[in-house]
C-alpha cells in the first residue's frame, strides 16, 4: 500500500526532474551558442579594423612607386608597435617590417604557404598561429594582396594574440567559464583565463571532432585543464577560427543534484508517511479479517453470527453476509433434522413391511410345498434369506447406493477366510445391489452343494475390475474343492444367474466347469446403476492370472 502511494509520486517526481535537466541543459547550450557567436562578431569587428588599416596602406603612392623607405615610415606612423605592426614580403622575403628597428636587416622568414595561396587566389587571409621570427614570440595577422612594381606582394597587419583577450572581457562571462579561440588547425589562439600558460596548445580530441564534422554545436568535452565541460562551438565561415564556451558540467548538473536531494527527501518523507498508515490499517484490518475468520468458524459449529458496529465498509458486508447465512443455515438444518426424522420412521415402516412380507411369503411356501421335496423348500428358504441380507444392507445405508465390497462382504461372510472377495470401489444402486446378493447366493449355493465349500479344503475368491472404465468384470473361481465335470445341462442357479445378468444389466455370463473347480465370468457394462474408479493393478493381474 505505501509503494502504492509512493511509487506514482516519485516516478511523476523523475519525470519533473529530468523535464527540467533537458530544459536547463537545452537554456545553457543556446547561452552558450549565442555567446560563441557574440565572440565571432567581435572578432570580425577587430580584424576588420585591420583590414581597414592595410586598405589605407595598399593605396600608399610609395607602395605604388616601389619607395619601401617612404611605405616603412607611413606605416610605423600608422601602426605604432610594439603589439600591432606591418609585415610587406613576396614569395622571396620579408620586405617591410615595423616592429624591427629602421634600416635593420630582415630575416629570410616568410608567409606560411596557405597564406600565399589565399593571395594568389586574390583573397584577405587570416592566418594561423604562428611564431614570428622578428617577434621570437606566438602571433596572428591579417594579410592582404597587393602589388609593388607589378609583383605580388603580401600587405599583413600583424599583432600579439593577447589583443584578442579582452573579448572574453567585453562578454562578460561568468568566471566558471572558459572562452576560447581556435584557429584552423585547431591551436588555441587565445582564452579567458590561462592564456599565455595554454596557447598554441591544440583544442581536446572531442572538441576537433566536433570542429571537423559541423560548423556549429554543442559536445560534451574538457577543457585543456582537465575540467569537464558542456562546450558550445563556432566557426568563422569567413576565416576559419573557431569560437568555443565551455561551462562545467558540475554547474550544469547542479540545478538536477538539487532536485534528486529533494527528491529523495520528498520519496523518503512519502515512504514512511505511507508505511506508517499502511500499518496503522493493516493491524486495524488484520484483525477485523482474523474476526472474519473466527465468524466462518461459527458457522461450522452451527452457531449464529451477529454483526459489529466498529467494523470497516467492507468487513461490515463480508460479516452481515455471513450472519445472514448463519440464520439460513440454522433454518435449513432444523428442516433438515424434521426431513431426516420422518425419513426414518417411513423406513423403519418400509423395512418392517418388507420383513413381514418376506414371512408371510416365507409361510406361504412351506405351506404351498407341504409334502414335496424339502430340498426345494430349503433352496427357496435360502434364497429369501439372501434377499433378506441385501435388503438389511440397503436398510442400514437408508436405500442409497451401496458399495460392491459391502455387497460381497455380506454375501461370502458365512463362509469365513474360505470365501474371499478382492477389487476396487463401485458404487452400484439399490436394485442392483439386490440383484448382485441373489447372483452370490446361487454361486455359494452351488459351491456348497458341488463345488470347492463342499469339503473343508476348498476355496472360493471373488475378484472384479475395470476394463478401461466401461465395462465391470467379476470372475468367481473356486479350487481346492472335489473334482467336477460338466453338468448335463442349466440348472435353475445358472439360469437365474444369466437371467439376471442379462435382463438387468445388459451384461453376459461365461461358465467354465474346469475339473479343479468352476470359474464364472461376469462382464457387466458400466452405466447409471454401477459406477466406479479404474482398478489397481494387482486387482488387473490376479483376473488375468
Amino acid at each position: 500500500m505505501a509503494l502504492s502511494l509512493v511509487t506514482p509520486a516519485a516516478v511523476l517526481m523523475i519525470l519533473l526532474t529530468l523535464a527540467a535537466f533537458r530544459e536547463s541543459q537545452q537554456r545553457y547550450e543556446q547561452q552558450l551558442i549565442a555567446t560563441t557567436r557574440a565572440l565571432g562578431v567581435a572578432a570580425d569587428r577587430q580584424i576588420a579594423q585591420g583590414q581597414a588599416t592595410l586598405q589605407a596602406l595598399a593605396v600608399s603612392p610609395a607602395l605604388r612607386n616601389g619607395d619601401l623607405a617612404a611605405f616603412d615610415q607611413q606605416a610605423r606612423q600608422a601602426v605604432p608597435g610594439p603589439l600591432n605592426w606591418i609585415l610587406l614580403a613576396d614569395e622571396t622575403g620579408q620586405r617591410v617590417n615595423t616592429l624591427a628597428p629602421r634600416g635593420a636587416v630582415l630575416p629570410p622568414g616568410n608567409y606560411p604557404e596557405d597564406i600565399w595561396d589565399g593571395l594568389r587566389a586574390g583573397r584577405t587571409v587570416v592566418s594561423n598561429l604562428t611564431t614570428g621570427p622578428v617577434a621570437r614570440r606566438p602571433v596572428v595577422g591579417v594579410v592582404t594582396p597587393t602589388l609593388v612594381d607589378g609583383r605580388l606582394h603580401g600587405l599583413g597587419f600583424v599583432h600579439d594574440p593577447a589583443a584578442y583577450e579582452s573579448l572574453f572581457r567585453a562578454q562578460n562571462l561568468p568566471d566558471s567559464w572558459t572562452g576560447s579561440i581556435v584557429d584552423r588547425k585547431f591551436a588555441l589562439v587565445a582564452r579567458s583565463k590561462g592564456s599565455a600558460r595554454l596557447r598554441g596548445r591544440l583544442a581536446s580530441p572531442q572538441m576537433r571532432q566536433a570542429i571537423t564534422e559541423r560548423g556549429e554545436g554543442v559536445v560534451l568535452t574538457h577543457t585543456l585543464d582537465g575540467t569537464p565541460t558542456l562546450s558550445a562551438f563556432s566557426r568563422s565561415p569567413a576565416y576559419g577560427w573557431t569560437f568555443v564556451v565551455g561551462v562545467p558540467r558540475t554547474e550544469v548538473y547542479a540545478s538536477v543534484t538539487r532536485s534528486m536531494i529533494g527528491l529523495s527527501v520528498a520519496t523518503g518523507l512519502l515512504l514512511a508517511l505511507g508505511v506508517g498508515l499502511a500499518v496503522v490499517f493493516s493491524i486495524q484490518i488484520s484483525r477485523q479479517v482474523r474476526s472474519l475468520a473466527a465468524d466462518a468458524q461459527l458457522l461450522a459449529e452451527d452457531r449464529i453470527v451477529e454483526t459489529r458496529s466498529d467494523d470497516l465498509v467492507e468487513t461490515a458486508q463480508v460479516r452481515e453476509a455471513l450472519h445472514r447465512a448463519s440464520l439460513i443455515l440454522r433454518v435449513r438444518e432444523e428442516e433438515q433434522a424434521a426431513a431426516g426424522a420422518r425419513q426414518e420412521v417411513m423406513i423403519n415402516e418400509l423395512n418392517h413391511r418388507v420383513k413381514n412380507t418376506l414371512a408371510m411369503i416365507q409361510s406361504l411356501a412351506r405351506q404351498s410345498l407341504k409334502g414335496a421335496d424339502a430340498g426345494g423348500l430349503t433352496a427357496f428358504t435360502e434364497r429369501l434369506v439372501a434377499l433378506s441380507r441385501a435388503h438389511d444392507l440397503l436398510s442400514e445405508r437408508i436405500w442409497q447406493n451401496a458399495d460392491l465390497a459391502d455387497v460381497v462382504d455380506r454375501g461370502l461372510n458365512a463362509f469365513g477366510a474360505r470365501a474371499t472377495g478382492h477389487g476396487p470401489s463401485l458404487s452400484i444402486a439399490p436394485n442392483a445391489a439386490v440383484t448382485l446378493s441373489m447372483i452370490l447366493h446361487e454361486l455359494a449355493t452351488n459351491a456348497v452343494k458341488y463345488g470347492a465349500l463342499s469339503n473343508d479344503t476348498g476355496q472360493v475368491e471373488l475378484l472384479w475390475n475395470f476394463d478401461s472404465g466401461k465395462e465391470l468384470t467379476l470372475v468367481w473361481r473356486e479350487r481346492g474343492g472335489p473334482t467336477i465335470a460338466p453338468p448335463d445341462g442349466d440348472g435353475f442357479g445358472s439360469r437365474l444367474i444369466t437371467a439376471s445378468v442379462q435382463h438387468e444389466f445388459g451384461g453376459t455370463v461365461q461358465f467354465d466347469h474346469r475339473p479343479q473347480g468352476l470359474v464364472c465370468t461376469l462382464i457387466i457394462p458400466l452405466s447409471e446403476r454401477l459406477t466406479g474408479q479404474p482398478a489397481t493393478a494387482d486387482a488387473t493381474d490376479a483376473i488375468k492370472a
